[in-house]
């Protein structure tokens, strides 16, 4: 606005530029934080401009046929605005104080600024503002209105007899009230209304006020038509808007408008650092919550590798336990088969093989798959449940992200946060996959199947076989050497032949050392077997402590990083509000003081 400038001198005007200098250094601020607050950057610009000028704005807000025009009119005492039925303000009217009436307005701000000027404003140093009407078919209207609210220093609203307290009239009101201003309630049109429903409208209001907003604004009753009409004629004014104006004039001699104006626009900006301070411990609430949420996922993966080793231990035990046993029966099996009395006897080769499988071999086999299975599913049991609970927290923090509606505030902090969270929830979908799949399964059963396989095919061919070829060799015909020599005929005559033609002693230290040889034989290949299941088990373990490991470090750091560095700036941003805030509440009691 170009209208004339109200001087300032002294001490207000030293707090007048203290002022200006808080809330450009708090539209800084604003700036670093992103789009979402480009608005009140606008409104601080705004009232930094008004705040140079210093002219008290007394703003009329309403609906549209509340009467604001003719509302004005009365107050001023002349026909000043132009009124209708239809939507006629579209700009804003700017009534400034001046000795000389100015009935011609000056056209400024690209035509949405008309200026005025009027002896009865109030004081000097005071202007009236009229607003467009809100709740107008013409969205243009309410726009001009809403963005001009922010630089009034005192608000009278006018709400309509007839229709009182929409909804836009509350919005409007909850608006004024956040930001920190003055309000007056004026009921206008009560002409139209008889004397109990006048009474009726007015407790109303004051219910509706007071339980949805929370305060208790002075509430005049009044009729601008029949005010002008009264001036108009002559009369002794009718309508009540002499209160009103009374009211007025007492609220601009309690202080100069000045410093009220001041008083005004910093509780404004009071109001902005008060509402992004709590903005902003909001987002620290979150994001301290997140980061909790994560650390508990990182003390899961943590505890879970953990649980792992106690399963491990147990399963291993239980594997050791039957392949004790099987080492044992198969020790005993060699002894059984290979004793002195059966030396003379016919055995059967298959009945033999049949044997040493079924009691030597078989029962391992069922054993070992009973406690492998069980350790193999309880690990997948485990993850299963592990995952699907990662899966979880991770879609809870999506629905955090979707919950606080940033819009500008961190917007691409977020995106990235919500990015990273998405591919963590992908990857532990692909995780919980492999496990129904029983790919985990399969590659675990293979690893057994071959080293039970191998153990199996030497302990037949080898234990079976020396043992048939040995006690047959005695009565077996044929060359030792060659192509036609039974299998095994060799070592089997290292035995049988002393047996047979020495006996005695010599004979009895052979058969002694070949049974050693198998027996270490044996016992060396059960070392390996059981070395297998050892390996095969700890592999199984590496392989789910590795995914856990990989994934809180590929995965769930980075979100934490970032989560860290959202705090971070949140801390940092926190500390310069509650700075502003101490600034502003020096400045109040400067000016209140002055």
């Amino acid at each position: 606005m170009s209208h004339d400038v109200q001087v300032m001198h002294g001490p207000l005007a030293a707090l007048r530029e203290s002022v200006i200098d808080l809330l450009t250094d708090v539209s800084a601020t604003l700036a670093e934080m992103g789009e979402m607050s480009e608005a009140d950057r606008k409104r601080l610009k705004d009232v930094n401009s008004d705040l140079r000028e210093m002219f008290y704005l007394v703003v009329i807000i309403g609906e549209f046929n509340a009467g604001k025009s003719t509302f004005v009119n009365a107050l001023l005492g002349a026909e000043v605005l132009p009124t209708g039925i239809t939507p006629t303000t579209e700009v804003i009217e700017l009534i400034r104080y001046s000795e000389t009436p100015q009935l011609k307005p000056k056209v400024e701000e690209g035509g949405s600024l008309r200026v005025w000027a009027h002896p009865n404003t109030g004081a000097p140093g005071v202007a009236i503002v009229d607003t467009p009407g809100t709740g107008s078919v013409f969205q243009q209207h309410e726009r001009i209105a809403k963005d001009f609210l922010h630089r009034s220093d005192l608000v009278i609203f006018l709400l309509s007899a007839k229709r009182a307290f929409a909804n836009t009239e509350r919005l409007y009101l909850e608006m004024a009230k956040n930001y920190g201003k003055k309000i007056i309630l004026v009921v206008n049109q009560i002409d139209l209304l008889d004397a109990d429903e006048q009474k009726t409208v007015r407790r109303f209001i004051e219910q509706q006020v007071k339980e949805h907003l929370n305060i208790q604004p002075l509430i005049f009753m009044a009729s601008a038509k029949q005010a002008l009409e009264s001036q108009a004629a002559g009369e002794v004014e009718r309508g009540g808007v002499d209160a009103v104006r009374a009211h007025l004039r007492g609220h601009l001699a309690s202080a100069p408008p000045t410093k009220q104006k001041l008083i005004a626009q910093l509780d404004t900006g009071r109001k902005i650092v008060d509402s992004y301070y709590d903005h902003i411990q909001q987002r620290a609430d979150l994001v301290r919550a997140d980061t909790a949420r994560v650390k508990e996922v990182q003390a899961e993966l943590k505890a879970q590798s953990l649980g792992l080793d106690g399963q491990l231990k147990a399963a291993r035990a239980e594997v050791d336990a039957v392949l004790h046993g099987m080492r044992d029966r198969g020790l005993t099996f060699i002894d059984n088969n290979l004793s002195m009395r059966k030396l003379g006897r016919s055995t059967s080769r298959e009945k033999l093989r049949a044997e040493f499988h079924d009691v030597v071999v078989g029962r391992a086999l069922r054993d070992i798959g009973e406690a492998s299975n069980g350790y193999i599913n309880a690990v997948i049991d485990q993850s299963r449940i592990y995952w699907r609970s990662v899966i979880d927290r991770l879609n809870k923090l999506v629905e955090l992200l979707e919950q606080e509606e940033i819009t500008g505030l961190d917007a691409s902090t977020y995106a990235e946060q919500r990015e990273s969270l998405e591919e963590a929830i992908r990857i532990a979908e692909s995780e919980l996959k492999s496990y129904s799949s029983g790919a985990v399964v399969d590659e675990f059963q293979r690893e057994f199947n071959v080293s039970m396989s191998g153990f199996t095919t030497w302990s037949l061919a080898g234990i079976s076989g020396t043992v048939i070829a040995l006690l047959a060799s005695i009565g077996t015909p044929g060359p030792l050497l060659g192509a036609g020599a039974a299998p095994f005929a060799l070592p089997a005559f290292a035995i049988a032949a002393p047996l047979a033609a020495v006996g005695g002693v010599y004979a009895l230290r052979h058969y002694r050392r070949i049974t050693r040889e198998l027996k270490d034989d044996f016992n060396a290949r059960m070392d390996t077997l059981v070395k297998s299941y050892h390996d095969a088990l700890d592999n199984l373990t590496a392989k789910e402590r590795a995914r856990l490991t990989q994934y809180g470090q590929q995965v769930l750091t980075p979100i934490f990083s970032r989560l860290e560095v959202l705090d971070k700036r949140y801390a940092e941003q926190k500390v310069k509000f509650e700075t502003y805030r101490k600034r502003a509440q020096t400045l109040h009691d400067g000016i209140t003081g002055s």
